[in-house]
């Protein structure tokens, strides 16, 4: 691994917040000291009297956070919130819809001389005077229904629906005249969901017929992690769009913009039928795939762009992502779906990212190799939980967050894959970011859950491993740099209460990267007298 490389990070220098602060908390001087010297003297104070024996005042030390504050407090400027973005401009021919199920039912010639009957699997039959026959209907753009008998003869006819209050009429005709004016006498009971199955939806073909045309976007958020000082990012594949194609990106949005207008207004046609949250959702895939179907066949894209943003810190809702956020490339992806022996099953669902910045923050990468059932472990990202219009406090809406657990188990994929399964939280937006274990390493990333929506208690992540693997071939190694040193001693620090040492190391730290979105808060608590110890 690159950490274990003799260029890479030395662990001993970067864990030393981690693993060595306790002893340094020790024999530290206690409050805000103005001085780097980690060795204590004691100091002979007078007592109240005049005894000239000299005592030794002691003033308590803080307690160190706990290994999860400790870890989210030193790598939260190191985890990265990725947007991807696909855009572009897309026109379509207005369409229009047909509803076979407006022709089913057994209807009679007014002067009951003739009797047609149209069923839902696109079979008809007459019943009269000039004999009785059958075959099959297709209803199409009119709309107009074309008969073509199991003799091989065809007809067509336009239609229309001419209802007179609670009585269904239908009404064809040929060449502008009418031909048939029938009542109908029996219908199937069709729910809503049967009546869109069975709608076609097609190009209006009419002179007056436009053309509709709007700017789409559509893509992918989720969490990285910096590796080194120079801008390289670890994140999912998932998250960069690596299985999914820029234009069926836009298709598919448009289409769900459609598909729930269409059925907003269904449901007020339908606001008799008591339709379940199944129901409606079922109806809501059924317009989805019919009008991707149709957008993919009719319409056309132009200007399609994919861009990939990483964010440092915190955002409001209000704010433009992609300005806040850096320009990233991705540099190398894995699979997130493949196929061994003929089934599906997860990949190498990792990506590299690289941005143009220099003196970053970076993460501590270690090894998968020991970690089993049991052991502790937490996850820090950005979860997309929907939430953040409860919160009085909007420049907290999107910044990393912490959840913690076990590991439950390590599952091998069919794909060869040892994951690690969690109960430790991993909501929607978390994918791509980082998995640690009890010493402040990372040994996962997070990555999915079961399809299954009911079960939330199982995540799984995959090994670091996967993505040292793609680093090595990028040439990149986990590294840590000028800035990490500055901010971990002063860290450590505000820690054990010295805010003249916290203060200069943060300052150095905002020298080093101006735009470090966390190192000012430090200075402000010492200030303010909020650091711990004052």
């Amino acid at each position: 691994m690159g950490s274990n490389s003799e260029h890479g990070r030395s662990k001993l220098s970067r864990r030393r917040v981690l693993r060595s602060a306790t002893a340094a908390v020790a024999v530290g001087i206690a409050g805000c000291t103005g001085s780097d010297d980690e060795t204590p003297t004691s100091t002979s104070t007078p007592t109240a009297t005049a005894t000239p024996t000299g005592t030794v005042t002691e003033t308590a030390t803080p307690e160190l956070p706990n290994i999860e504050k400790q870890t989210i407090q030193r790598d939260k400027a190191a985890i990265t919130h990725i947007n991807s973005r696909v855009s572009g401009t897309v026109a379509w021919p207005e369409m229009t819809t047909i509803y076979p199920s407006d022709l089913y039912g057994t209807w009679n010639l007014n002067n009951g001389d003739e009797q047609i009957r149209f069923n839902r699997d696109r079979s008809f039959s007459i019943t009269g005077q000039n004999g009785d026959f059958g075959g099959e209907y297709v209803v199409r753009q009119g709309p107009r229904v074309v008969l073509q008998t199991d003799g091989g003869e065809t007809a067509g006819y336009n239609y229309q629906r001419a209802d007179q209050g609670e009585t269904a009429i239908l009404e064809l005709s040929r060449n502008g005249e009418l031909v048939g004016r029938y009542g109908r006498t029996t219908a199937p009971d069709l729910d809503v969901l049967e009546v869109v199955q069975d709608a076609k939806l097609r190009r209006d073909e009419r002179e007056s017929a436009g053309t509709e045309s709007g700017q789409l976007q559509n893509g992918a958020t989720g969490s990285g992690f910096i590796v080194s000082p120079d801008g390289y990012i670890v994140t999912n594949a998932h998250v960069v769009l690596a299985d999914d194609d820029p234009e069926n990106l836009l298709y598919q949005h448009l289409a769900s913009i459609t598909a729930g207008a269409i059925r907003e207004s269904l449901a007020e046609s339908f606001a008799d039928s008591d339709l379940t949250d199944t129901e409606t959702q079922e109806i809501e895939n059924t317009l989805y795939e019919k009008l991707m179907d149709y957008y993919i066949e009719y319409s056309e894209l132009s200007g399609v762009e994919t861009e990939f943003n990483a964010l440092n810190g915190r955002a409001t809702p209000d704010d433009d992502i992609a300005v806040e956020s850096w320009s990233a490339e991705v540099l190398d992806q894995g699979t997130v779906v493949e196929e061994v022996n003929g089934e599906p099953t997860w990949g190498r669902d990792v990506a590299v990212l690289k941005v143009e910045q220099t003196n970053l923050p970076s993460v501590t990468m270690g090894s998968a190799e020991g970690v089993e059932a049991g052991d502790e472990l937490f996850v820090i990202g950005y979860p997309n939980i929907g939430i953040q219009d409860l919160f009085e406090d909007r420049e907290q809406a999107l910044q990393p967050t912490l959840t913690t657990g076990i590991v439950s188990a390590r599952r091998r994929l069919n794909s060869g894959i040892n994951t690690i399964q969690t109960d430790a939280a991993i909501n929607s937006g978390n994918s791509g970011g980082p998995m640690y274990n009890s010493d402040g390493e990372v040994v996962g990333i997070a990555t999915f859950g079961p399809s299954d929506a009911n079960i939330q208690e199982i995540k799984f992540g995959l090994p670091i491993e996967v993505a040292t693997e793609m680093l090595a071939g990028l040439g990149v190694e986990n590294e840590s740099g000028e800035l990490d040193t500055a901010f971990d001693d002063g860290l450590l620090a505000y820690w054990r209460g010295d805010c003249e040492t916290a203060t200069t190391k943060m300052e150095t730290v905002l020298d080093l990267y101006p735009d470090h979105p966390y190192a000012q808060e430090y200075i402000d608590d010492c200030e303010s007298g909020d650091a711990p110890g004052q």
